[in-house]
């Protein structure tokens, strides 16, 4: 083996490692799935406006709604990757500001004295899980690069 059969090699390889992370950074921001957890994200709050009965089927939809979107997500996944520290940290912290303006929008609503204060904080809940979804898409990416590991 040459020199320049080396490095063509180890080229090909750096190649389809930025294949791999651009279709993993491509499969966890993908549009259905963001869709799927918003619409969660929205039943979870929804559910405390709503009667006994109907908040705990509401509850029940919602979660398995997203156990089942997960499960979905992680089965049809082009590749397959644990998250790295990083990655877990920067997800909580995400998941940690959508609740922030989930709080800070039923804190509103009724302060407003709004009807529904939780289905309007879950709307903008919502909202912000696919704003989210779509202005963390290249951080991830750049996580996933800094990474090293596919």
């Amino acid at each position: 083996m040459t020199s320049y059969d080396a490095r063509t090699a180890l080229e090909a390889i750096h190649q389809h490692q930025e294949q791999t992370r651009d279709a993993y950074v491509r499969h966890s921001s993908s549009l259905p799935y963001m869709l799927l957890t918003a619409l969660a994200v929205f039943g979870f709050s929804a559910a405390v406006d709503l009667p006994n009965p109907w908040r705990t089927l509401t509850l029940l939809a919602a979660g398995g709604l997203m156990a089942v979107m997960l499960f979905v997500h992680q089965r049809r996944a082009p590749v397959r990757r644990k998250p790295s520290g990083a990655q877990w940290a920067f997800s909580l912290w995400v998941g940690g500001i959508v609740t922030v303006i989930l709080v800070a929008a039923v804190i509103g609503a009724r302060l407003l004295k709004l009807p529904e204060p939780g289905v309007i904080a879950g709307a903008v809940a919502a909202v912000a899980t696919l704003v989210a979804g779509y202005v963390t898409r290249p951080i991830i990416k750049a996580i996933t690069r800094r990474d090293g590991h596919v």
